[in-house]
Order: structure tokens, then sequence, then C-alpha cells
């Protein structure tokens, strides 16, 4: 058995009561890692990858930033004799995960939460603006499949 690592494009959000932002997933970059750690634990890719059965064992999900990126890093175990027609079976198998399966269910769920206090618009009785400061919820929340700009690649691809 040998290891391969395919590298995939990753978007956050945050999102409070004021509404939804895209943010940098280097800003949470350790939140991501000790969700993704937890994930591990819990699902093992390479049990469903029906097509590749036999030839892949074990997919691990982490990350990895390369020139001030964060990307998503699928390491995997795949047999000795692996083929270039087995990666792009490959690489088409984690984009359904990431677009579907494992990470509609991963990003549906905050990799992290906090409170910041934020001055919030209200109105008076006359209809006069006025602010008070207010502790906000956010949530962050990451994206491995995006619907644009989204990128799976080799190692070979994701250095080049």
């Amino acid at each position: 058995m040998k290891t391969i690592k395919i590298y995939n494009t990753l978007t956050a959000e945050t999102a409070n009561e004021n509404g939804y932002w895209n943010d940098n997933p280097m800003n949470f970059g350790y939140e991501l890692a000790e969700a993704l750690e937890f994930e591990n634990k819990e699902v093992d890719l390479a049990d469903y990858a029906d097509e590749l059965e036999g030839r892949i064992t074990h997919i691990e999900i982490g990350t990895k930033v390369f020139k001030g990126r964060l990307y998503g890093e699928a390491t995997c175990t795949v047999a000795d004799d692996w083929t270039d027609e087995e990666t792009k079976i490959l690489k088409e198998y984690l984009t359904g995960q990431y677009a579907d399966g494992w990470g509609e269910g991963f990003e549906q769920r905050p990799i992290t939460t906090f409170e910041e206090e934020e001055d919030v618009e209200h109105e008076d009785e006359d209809g006069e603006i006025y602010y008070e400061p207010e502790m906000i919820r956010t949530e962050v929340y990451v994206h491995f499949w995006q619907s644009e700009g989204y990128r799976i690649m080799t190692e070979e691809e994701f250095k080049a």
C-alpha cells in the first residue's frame, strides 16, 4: 500500500442574525483541523468508495496551507499498483462526497461559534434611530465543494 494526496479548494462562510457573508478559511484553520479530527474518527470515506473497493483502504480528510491559502487535503491509502484511471475515479468520488454526501452534512454544522459585541440599530417610539451594543452569536461554516471556482487536484497538479 502507498499514500497519495488529493487537494481541493475551500470556502468559509460566517453567519449570524444579520446575515451570511464569505470569509477566509485561513481565519479558522485551527477550528477546522479540530472539526476534521473528530470527523475522521467517525467516518472513513474509503468505506463508501464501492468503485474502488479493495484498491483504497483509508481516506483521511485534513487541510494544507499552500502559498498563504488553506486547501482541503485527502490523504488516501491505496494499492501499490494504483493507476491514473483510479485517481480520476477517486477525484470524481471525492467531489461527489464533498458536494452531496459527507461534505453536505459537514458544511451544515458550524465548525465554531463565537460571540462579538456589535452596535445594533434600533428605533424608538418617535422613529429616531439609535444604536446599542449587543452580543451577537456568529457561526462559521466551511465548504469543501463550491458551485463556482471548485478545483480538485492531485499533488502534482496542486504544486504546479
